[in-house]
């Protein structure tokens, strides 16, 4: 995959989660606002995640959310960083084979584990 910037949705949803899915305090995730990360690559799966620097160790998850599409299935979403930096977002569909878009702000929510 070549590099590109982000589309204003795929910003969008992660200005969404850093506003209202955070893990902790991203006041250092800031720094470079959502519409400036360039995506570098995706899973080779096929699913919607975007990379934006290589994983490396220590990476953490800045933020969590869920998706719900209109067809009910669903989506998780989960925002990784490292040293203040975004480095991927990653979306894990509960159906593989479900094929949907990338989410849109509307369709989200935090991420409240059962139990």
């Amino acid at each position: 995959m070549d590099q590109r910037a982000l589309t204003k949705q795929e910003a969008a949803v992660i200005e969404w989660l850093l506003d209202h899915a955070a893990m902790a305090d991203v006041s250092a995730f800031r720094a470079i606002p959502p519409g400036e990360l360039v995506v570098t690559g995706g899973c080779g799966c096929g699913c919607r995640s975007l990379n934006f620097a290589p994983e490396c160790e220590g990476m953490a998850i800045v933020a969590r959310a869920v998706a719900t599409y209109p067809d009910g299935q669903r989506a998780r979403l989960r925002l990784w960083g490292h040293d203040g930096k975004i480095v991927s977002l990653e979306m894990i569909d509960y159906d593989a084979a479900s094929g949907h878009p990338f989410p849109e702000v509307g369709m989200l929510a935090p991420y409240r584990p059962q139990g």
